[in-house]
């Protein structure tokens, strides 16, 4: 697999930047928070450990696998969070968006539905996917509401998937986006960025 080169992707509230080194001790210090981490498996308690995560997307982007982006505030030109499409499989045409970490500020803003926006748009119409996948572990309700709220279906759970550090054992639960589905999904987060949070 080699890497892939993708450009921006421009929203009206962000852009996101494909990740590069240079963003890595802005994006460091925006990870850097418990919060973020609080409904994950993962557990970051360091910038050592943010740091970690910067630099393993920057070698799965090194090695084609995953598309890493920065969400780039437009109005300030600030990094505020990350997020990248995954796990791609170019044989059978589907894709994961996941890693998807904001900075609590802009928590239920507009920045995460329009981020899954553009790389719903990119995975659909450029990359010619038909299957978007979101894996997201079972106590994290608030982020299996929003995806379902989006049209995206529910297919089914991946038990004892994820071990936090820990030792807690969490299930996964799998949705997934179709190409068929994509037009309706499309609409419901325009309407959605263009009523709720104008």
């Amino acid at each position: 697999m080699t890497a892939i080169d993708t450009g921006q992707l421009a929203g009206s509230v962000i852009r996101l930047e494909p990740l590069t080194a240079e963003h890595k001790p802005e994006l460091t210090q925006v990870l850097n928070d418990p919060r973020i981490w609080e409904y994950t498996w993962r557990k970051i308690s360091s910038e050592e450990q943010a740091a970690q995560l910067v630099d393993m997307a920057l070698a799965n982007q090194a090695s084609g696998k995953d598309i890493p982006y920065v969400m780039v505030e437009q109005a300030s030109g600030r990094i505020i969070g990350t997020t990248r499409m995954m796990h791609l499989d170019r044989t059978h045409r589907g894709a994961e968006i996941g890693c998807t970490w904001v900075a609590p500020a802009f928590w239920r803003t507009a920045v995460n539905t329009e981020s899954k926006l553009l790389l719903l748009e990119y995975g659909f119409g450029v990359l010619n996917l038909i299957r978007v996948e979101f894996s997201i572990v079972s106590n994290n309700l608030r982020s299996q509401r929003a995806i379902e709220r989006i049209g995206a279906v529910r297919e089914g759970v991946l038990r004892k998937h994820r071990v936090t550090p820990d030792g807690t054992v969490l299930d996964n639960v799998v949705y997934s986006i179709t190409d068929e589905e994509w037009p309706a999904v499309k609409a419901r987060l325009q309407y959605l960025l263009n009523e709720k949070y104008k």
